[in-house]
């Protein structure tokens, strides 16, 4: 599986058990990866995956491109096309 959709997984388990609502910290936590892994390989695609993302953000590809979306500093819920996605891949 790829560090994006490992992402996006883990989000929406992370959303679904916080009422909607995730952070970067519960993605990396349920991937299981330490917190210098995540620097260095996954969180730039988590950028790259919000609808709001920064320039420079690498291309997470088209699949999974836009489906978080931030509701405040630190805090994400998945976007309509997360939503769309999630229910396309059946999970």
């Amino acid at each position: 599986m790829t560090h994006a959709g490992q992402i996006f997984e883990a989000a929406l388990f992370a959303s679904r058990r916080n009422n909607g609502i995730f952070t970067r910290e519960q993605v990396r936590q349920r991937i299981g990866i330490s917190r210098d892994r995540w620097m260095s390989g996954y969180t730039a695609i988590f950028q790259g995956m919000r609808d709001d993302h920064p320039g420079g953000a690498p291309d997470p590809g088209p699949e999974f491109r836009n489906v978080f979306h931030r509701v405040e500093h630190g805090k994400y819920q998945l976007s309509k096309g997360g939503e769309r996605l999630a229910s396309k891949l059946g999970i």
